[in-house]
């Protein structure tokens, strides 16, 4: 069974934006300790490896917190190859920080979702901290972005095209937003805007295109490379689809649509606890916005057999959207299931 085809229409992203923040400092003198436990009665888990931005293993230790809104905090510190884990953890959301070098890195957030007796694995990457005299007001945008001098006549056929998209005028927002290009061809947000009308429209091949002419004018954008690695799953492509999503993580992992697709992926490659992970993250991240989540959720309950976990994550899904995009799908699935 596949599960990606149309899912793209509730969740495409337009703008193109990258995250940053401040650094707070590591405590070096702390012995590092046990995995910690919360305390708790339940028997989920999260443990993970912290990892360079190349991919290497980090060379030291990282300062993990892990947070409920019960707890304020749990501390741990990796061990000197990056592990770290938190045991015996209650079924909820979670919240984890991880600070590594304040002079080198950027601290990163992960939203986890624990549900009863699950054993959440991550892999964590760090960033690159970006230098503070070179972000501007509001957070870090892409230096392509910032750089692009748009040509009036540009902008001007760029605002009809977006007005155009509202009006759910698509055709004549194309010629628009082609009109744009043919006047500036680097224009980043174009290309990628352009490459979601196609998508909507299910020309993939034009919206591969787009996506990948505007990583290749910045390869480091969001939006784009989340947008193509929708496209990859559309086009049943998914381990290159999985690459991209991986990459876009890099960029933003705040962002649950990004996980949402990884999730959807990694299922599609019977990579269970990867697309367990994912879809967690997309559901604590995104909240009712991606309880759709809970519907690729209970395909993974499935393919482990686990068939009274598939009708929970099925009930979830249709009292959060009982006119969702999936809700026909899920009731008659849970049909199914009961008999």
């Amino acid at each position: 069974m596949r599960f990606g085809s149309n899912l793209f229409r509730v969740f495409l992203l337009i703008s193109i934006t990258a995250c940053a923040s401040t650094v707070s400092a590591q405590d070096d003198s702390i012995p590092l300790p046990p995995p910690v436990s919360s305390g708790g009665s339940g028997s989920g888990s999260i443990s993970g490896r912290v990892v360079l931005p190349s991919g290497h293993p980090v060379n030291g230790r990282v300062r993990i917190t892990l947070s409920t809104i019960e707890n304020p905090g749990m501390l741990s510190y990796t061990d000197n190859n990056g592990g770290f884990g938190f045991r015996n953890l209650r079924e909820g959301n979670y919240t984890l920080e991880i600070v590594a070098d304040r002079e080198l890195y950027e601290p990163i957030t992960e939203q986890v979702r624990v549900n009863r007796g699950m054993q959440v694995a991550l892999l964590i990457n760090l960033r690159e901290k970006v230098p503070a005299n070179s972000r501007p007001a509001g957070g870090v945008v892409s230096a392509s972005e910032l750089d692009q001098h748009v040509p009036a006549l540009a902008r001007k056929e760029f605002q009809k095209a977006t007005a155009l998209v509202k009006e759910g005028k698509t055709l004549e927002a194309i010629d628009h937003y082609k009109s744009a290009l043919d006047i500036f061809p680097t224009y980043l947000m174009a290309r990628n805007d352009l490459g979601v009308q196609y998508l909507k429209l299910k020309r993939l091949a034009e919206a591969e295109q787009q996506f990948e002419a505007a990583l290749e004018l910045d390869a480091k954008v969001f939006n784009p490379r989340l947008n193509l690695g929708i496209v990859l799953i559309e086009e049943k492509k998914y381990v290159a689809a999985i690459d991209h999503l991986t990459h876009a993580l890099t960029i933003d992992g705040s962002q649950p649509a990004a996980h949402l697709y990884f999730g959807i992926a990694s299922l599609e490659t019977d990579d269970l606890p990867v697309a367990q992970r994912e879809l967690s993250k997309a559901l604590a991240l995104g909240n009712i916005e991606y309880s759709i989540a809970h519907y690729y959720f209970a395909h993974v309950h499935l393919k482990n057999g686990d068939r009274n976990a598939a009708i929970r994550e099925l009930k979830a899904y249709l009292e959060a959207q009982p006119n969702g995009e999936k809700a026909e799908r899920s009731r008659s699935l849970l049909e199914q299931l009961k008999n």
